[in-house]
């Protein structure tokens, strides 16, 4: 009897050293109490061998699951072997409150819940000051000023506390596309002592404009980075040695902080503003300055203002054009260059400039008005309209100076007027019969004789010359060919990309002379059929280029010079207001 009750214990033992013991699945949170803001580790594990993972989906609904690592252990022991699996997973709750991890499902078996309190934090100076603050990383936001007028500029400072060294740090604040958002320098660094606890600082300033009146409600400034954090290594799980080789393990895990949402009060633009600008500005400048300061020209040189605009608190793009206010009265031509806009950083402001110089020109001398300009914007600090004005100017238009005579003829008319003019000496009208020259001096003669002489050496080299090179059979005379205008043209853009002086006046005249049938000497032709004072200047200073040395642009007078105009009877009349050109 004894002996059956033995064989069957022994049987059911073995029964059950065969059927393998039941799985386990433990999770643990790394702290049960975090501020809004701050994220939290949860650790599961699995007791026994898995090849499948854990159904995460609960946690979606009340967590942002920002990482996630994963690693298996072996142990090896005189009763066989065993096999643990661990999943850490990065939480950032989605709310403040009392938060609960729900029960996972991993192969079958389920994990406990666990409870989870999160406590709000703000993102404002007086709670960064607060003992409820106690978060490793949070980011207060400070608006200056919280009711802006529209397109005014509005001051922001995100400030990042961190308790704890961050690595691949972002901070992102685009402002929802309701403003323009630019940052303003580089970001600062400081420490601060906040509820007995030391935080580095981190301090980036933005300016914003707001694009629209109204409330505008934009997302907090959001933090993305990687903190240290340490955790016992899987694989020393049970070593009693841990301790001393190493059974802690230190990674990087994600954190994900975002700041309190920024609200502005957008005030609308005031009804005391008029005018066609609308400048919010704490401060604005308007000055001009002249080339020649004399405002004095002659007819067909250019006067040249440069009209400088800057206004504190505004970007360059929102400053008006002031050159279609420049109106010119009749006679007188603007010819506006492109506008340079720059945005400079002066403390905690942006300071817009746009500066633009506008050339005149007039044909005809006399004196030209340019009317005053006035550009109304509206004082942020005083709140109230101001007034920036540009005084009227006279430019005085002097008359073209004439053409000089040929020098032969010149010095001619001066020998005569010397000869009929200067009073002869005392004593030369004493011996004036001795110092008479006859008509037949020897000088004359001298002269010839040289001259004849040099006559016939030239005519005597160039005979032996030809006879020497005379082919045996003479081929008869050809004529050079005409310039070709399209290769004269083509060539005149060539040397004008080169900008040389030379020899785009040779290739201009060569193409004068292909597209009007008529040999061109000087430019003088182009410039009486032509009515554009901008392409006479620029002819101009071609040629003064030519005689007078200096360098030169060659691609202005590309470009106004793309096709040439029509011959007509003017070409041989040129406009006495303007001198001809250089010959």
């Amino acid at each position: 009897m004894r002996g059956r009750i033995a064989g069957a214990l022994l049987a059911l033992c073995l029964c059950a050293a065969g059927v393998p013991a039941r799985a386990t699945i433990t999770a643990a949170l790394s702290d049960s109490r975090i501020v809004a803001g701050t994220t939290v580790q949860l650790t599961l594990t699995y007791d026994g061998l898995t090849t499948s993972d854990p159904d995460l989906r609960p946690l979606r609904r009340d967590f942002d699951i920002l990482g996630r690592s994963s690693s298996t252990s072996v142990q090896l022991g005189t009763g066989g072997s065993s096999e643990t699996s661990q999943v850490v997973l990065t939480l950032a709750p989605k709310r403040a409150g009392a938060l609960t991890v729900p029960p996972l499902s991993w192969d079958g078996e389920r994990s406990p819940p666990l409870a989870l309190q999160v406590t709000p934090a703000t993102g404002s100076a007086s709670a960064a000051h607060g003992p409820a603050t106690q978060a490793p990383v949070f980011i207060v936001s400070r608006v200056t000023p919280a009711q802006p007028y529209v397109q005014s500029q509005v001051r922001l400072t995100v400030q990042i506390y961190t308790a704890e060294p961050l690595y691949h740090g972002s901070l992102d604040f685009s402002g929802n596309g309701a403003v323009l958002v630019k940052q303003l320098g580089a970001d600062q660094y400081g420490n601060a002592l906040r509820a007995g606890r030391t935080y580095q600082v981190i301090t980036r300033r933005f300016v914003l404009f707001p694009l629209r009146s109204g409330r505008i409600q934009l997302p907090g400034p959001l933090l993305d980075a990687d903190v240290a954090a340490t955790q016992r290594n899987p694989a020393w799980s049970g070593n009693p040695f841990s301790g001393f080789f190493g059974g802690m393990l230190q990674t990087l895990h994600p954190i994900e902080t975002r700041g309190d949402p920024i609200v502005l009060t957008v005030r609308p633009r005031p009804a005391s503003a008029v005018g066609p600008d609308w400048l919010p500005a704490s401060h604005l400048t308007l000055s001009a300055q002249w080339t020649p300061q004399s405002l004095r020209a002659q007819a067909g040189d250019p006067l040249t203002v440069t009209v400088d605009l800057q206004a504190t608190g505004l970007t360059g793009a929102q400053l008006p054009d002031l050159s279609r206010r420049l109106a010119p009265p009749a006679g007188l031509r603007a010819y506006p260059d492109q506008a340079k806009l720059t945005d400079t950083e002066q403390g905690r402001s942006i300071v817009g400039s746009r500066d633009q110089t506008i050339a005149f020109i007039a044909r005809r001398p006399g004196r030209y008005v340019l009317p005053a300009v006035t550009v109304r914007w509206w004082d942020t600090r005083a709140n109230r309209p101001e007034l920036a004005t540009l005084p009227s100017q006279t430019l005085l238009i002097l008359p073209a100076p004439a053409t000089a005579p040929p020098a032969t003829t010149s010095t001619a008319a001066t020998a005569g007027a010397t000869a009929h003019t200067a009073p002869p000496p005392a004593s030369a009208s004493r011996r004036a019969p001795s110092r008479r020259v006859p008509q037949h001096t020897l000088w004359p003669w001298l002269s010839a004789a040289l001259g004849a002489l040099w006559l016939a050496t030239v005519g005597a080299w160039l005979w032996s010359r030809r006879r020497r090179h005379r082919p045996r059979t003479a081929a008869p005379a050809q004529r050079a060919a005409p310039p070709d205008a399209k290769a004269e043209q083509s060539a005149f853009r060539e040397a004008c990309a080169r900008n040389d002086a030379r020899a785009a006046r040779r290739h201009l005249l060569h193409w004068l002379a292909a597209a009007w049938g008529v040999p061109a000497t000087s430019l003088g032709p182009l410039a009486a059929v032509n009515h554009d004072p901008r392409l006479e200047a620029q002819l101009r200073e071609l040629e003064q280029a030519c005689y007078g040395g200096g360098d030169w642009q060659g691609a202005p007078l590309a470009e106004a010079l793309r096709e040439l105009p029509p011959r007509s009877g003017a070409a041989g009349k040129p406009d006495q207001t303007i001198p001809p050109l250089y010959p």
